[in-house]
């Protein structure tokens, strides 16, 4: 669970938006915000999704979670707030409490903040595009990993040779029956070696470059952002001293963020 000196107070108050603040964020590093996950380009968006924000706030206030932590914090705090409302309150039935409206991004994200604050204009600024090669981390139980990965046991390296030179094949089909790591060390010219045998000395991911799309900020995103007054002031100070780098889009789209609450 998370640690419990972070302060998730402000989910036990209605979402009362009463405070108005401005959140401007300027790009320290091209941007790249894909809102899919596809399989030969990666298209960005010219400015970040309402799930990317709170995904940035969130790593700003050290809210960094795992989908299963995330979920069972969210029951948490629904039931905390359930309990300080008392029996019987009508807002028990708020979309806050029942989580009927919970909005996710395509990667499953869903904020702990969405109830609590609202992006309600934005000033976006132009954006010139371009794509660059990207290093993709994939995973593959198929055939692929030999020459995915160019990290693999320093055992292997004869067997690799023999394999680039054309002297024995790699495959999974049946005709391939040296299936036993232990085998490796015997193998000969024209051998066909199962990749059942060489899987344990690869790595489980190996990176594939893969083209992606980049946008480069003319300037600063603006949004005028409504929240309840306890979060506007939260958010004010953790902006002003990050719990971990902030970022949009991929993690190497680093960014600053400020905030700016207005007083009423």
């Amino acid at each position: 669970m998370p640690d419990s000196k972070l302060d998730f107070s402000f989910f036990l108050e209605p979402p009362e938006l009463d405070t108005d603040g401005l959140l401007t964020i300027e790009a320290l590093a091209p941007l790249s915000m894909s809102t899919a996950q596809p399989g030969t380009y990666y298209r960005s968006q010219p400015a970040p999704t309402e799930a990317m924000l709170y995904g940035m706030l969130e790593n700003a206030l050290g809210w960094h979670f795992p989908e299963d932590v995330r979920s069972d914090l969210l029951k948490e705090l629904r039931q905390a707030a359930k309990d300080e409302l008392g029996r019987g309150h009508p807002l028990k039935e708020e979309p806050w409490i029942t989580g009927d409206e919970d909005e996710e991004s395509g990667a499953g994200f869903v904020s702990l903040l969405q109830h609590h604050l609202e992006f309600e204009t934005e000033v976006r600024p132009d954006t010139t595009h371009f794509d660059d090669l990207w290093a993709r981390h994939a995973r593959s139980t198929g055939t692929q990993f030999p020459g995915g990965s160019r990290h693999y046991d320093i055992r292997l390296e004869r067997i690799m040779n023999l394999e680039g030179s054309d002297q024995i094949k790699f495959g999974d089909r049946s005709g391939y029956d040296i299936r036993d790591p232990d085998a490796l060390p015997d193998v000969q010219e024209d051998d066909k070696v199962h990749v059942k045998a060489l899987r344990p000395q690869f790595p489980e991911f190996y990176t594939s470059p893969t083209q992606r799309e980049y946008v480069i900020p003319e300037g600063e995103y603006r949004y005028r952002v409504r929240t309840t007054e306890t979060l506007a002031h939260q958010v004010e100070d953790a902006l002003a001293a990050t719990a971990a780098p902030l970022y949009l889009g991929n993690n190497d789209g680093w960014v600053e963020a400020q905030w700016k609450t207005f007083s009423e």
